[in-house]
């Protein structure tokens, strides 16, 4: 397992401070520390050293990880209720960057895990696809709803699927090791002024600042990045698109919360009260605990 150190992937900047350490909650590495910087230039802050290209599928192998709760064969409580749950945020994420696409607009979500979001935008009409970097949730994807799912990047949907009128990314973005390159890379794949909605964690969200190290949306060292509105806004501008407006991806607030919570029965009333106070925030202008962003190519 090969760990590297780099410059700030947004604007190059080699200057950083530390801000901090954070465990991994699923604890492949047991007791190891990650560190979290900020780019005194542009004030990113990302995972510095982080896991390498190679090295970081090592850190997906838990059944518990939540983009595949569709796909394991442990069925918790939890799993029950995060199931429950999608059912209806599915539904409102898909209303949300789909208003104003004509019926039939080409999409692609991109990190589509086990391919509800993209069976939900069919459903509503829309010609659409996914490309998930796991085979097991990729095959999921095709078999269980009969979507076309590539297995890898955005770099291996082909040419020849585009031009899309929306690509989305729920949760992908922080993921990505070429953060540059695959943003250049969806900007190839979409029609002029054609849609881009990207939703990540906010790392200056209430939530966050409640519960500091062990805030889950950190989620070292698979989230290598933490994008607060204005840098987000900075990366859209720089990688060539229209940033338009963002708002808080709503259960987002109640979900982190409750991860972020331990102490058995009492944190769902903790929970329900952090989160609560974050999804207030995050609807009245302030900053939700995931924001989602929809930008426009230019």
């Amino acid at each position: 397992m090969q760990f590297e150190t780099i410059v700030c992937p947004v604007c190059g900047s080699a200057d950083y401070r530390h801000e901090l350490e954070v465990r991994d909650r699923f604890e492949t590495i047991v007791g190891h520390l990650y560190t979290i910087v900020r780019c005194t230039a542009c004030r990113l802050l990302y995972l510095n050293p982080r896991p390498d290209a190679a090295s970081v599928s090592a850190f997906y192998g838990a059944e518990e990880y939540d983009p595949f709760l569709s796909s394991g064969s442990r069925v918790s409580a939890f799993t029950r209720l995060y199931r429950f749950v999608r059912r209806f945020t599915v539904r409102r994420k898909a209303w949300r960057v789909s208003n104003g696409l004509p019926r039939g607009a080409r999409c692609l979500d991109v990190g589509c895990a086990t391919g509800e979001f993209v069976a939900e935008l069919r459903r509503r009409g829309f010609d659409a696809c996914g490309v998930e970097p796991s085979p097991m949730a990729a095959e999921h994807a095709r078999s269980t709803y009969g979507l076309t799912v590539w297995t890898g990047t955005v770099t291996d949907v082909p040419d020849s699927a585009g031009p899309f009128d929306l690509i989305t990314l729920w949760h992908v973005l922080e993921h990505l090791h070429d953060l540059r390159g695959n943003l250049e890379r969806m900007r190839s794949l979409l029609k002029e002024g054609g849609r881009l909605a990207i939703a990540v964690p906010n790392p200056s969200s209430s939530d966050a600042r409640a519960y500091g190290a062990k805030w889950v949306a950190w989620d070292t060292p698979r989230h290598l990045y933490h994008f607060e509105p204005t840098v987000m806004t900075d990366l859209l501008i720089r990688a060539g698109f229209h940033a338009r407006r963002h708002g808080a991806v709503a259960f987002d607030a109640f979900y982190h919360s409750l991860l972020s919570e331990s102490g058995g029965a009492i944190r769902l009333l903790r929970a329900g009260m952090r989160g609560g106070w974050s999804f207030f925030c995050g609807s009245f202008g302030g900053a939700g605990s995931s924001e989602l962003y929809i930008a426009e190519k230019r």
